[in-house]
């Protein structure tokens, strides 16, 4: 089975990585742009825009989502929501590219051909932990406040559910 995004949807996706800051990891086990020995990522503030790897950031917005995946739940807070020319858009956390060293840090980025109401199979992605979930099979409901998602990781199956606020 090939995965195909639309290029507008990919781009939509990348900044929706979420940030939510660990506590009690020293400077050694939490990664930063230009480390490379972390055990686990750092807070979303730690990558600035425009760093190696660091294609955008979303940390600082009014916007908290409640994911759960394969059972374990994560809050993260600082992203933002928006809707234009009828889709909405969630992004959350660090967009990394590849070129980024060491655990990707925490995102989620939804979107999706609607405003509002029940969407099937939105372009959804969530990291988490430093692993990244591609959501390939998913449904859910939105409103410009907020909502809620549902789906498998592509590969691991895992079962990923969410809420959000904007």
């Amino acid at each position: 089975m090939t995965l195909r995004l639309r290029p507008a949807l990919a781009l939509a996706l990348l900044p929706l990585a979420a940030c939510h800051p660990k506590t009690g990891a020293s400077s050694a086990d939490s990664h930063a742009p230009g480390t490379t020995t972390a055990s686990q990522p750092a807070a979303c503030g730690k990558y600035p825009a425009g760093a190696p790897g660091v294609i955008r950031t979303f940390c600082d917005g009014p916007a908290v989502v409640k994911v759960t995946v394969a059972g374990v739940q994560h809050t993260l807070t600082g992203g933002v929501c928006s809707t234009e020319g009828g889709i909405f858009a969630l992004n959350l956390g660090v967009v990394a590219g590849p070129d980024l060293a060491g655990p990707k840090p925490d995102y989620v980025g939804l979107s999706a051909p609607i405003t509002s109401g029940h969407f099937t199979n939105a372009t959804l992605a969530v990291n988490v932990d430093g692993k990244g979930y591609a959501l390939t099979e998913n449904s859910g409901d939105l409103t410009p406040a907020g909502g809620a998602f549902t789906g498998k990781a592509f590969g691991g199956g895992e079962a990923v559910t969410g809420s959000f606020t904007c």
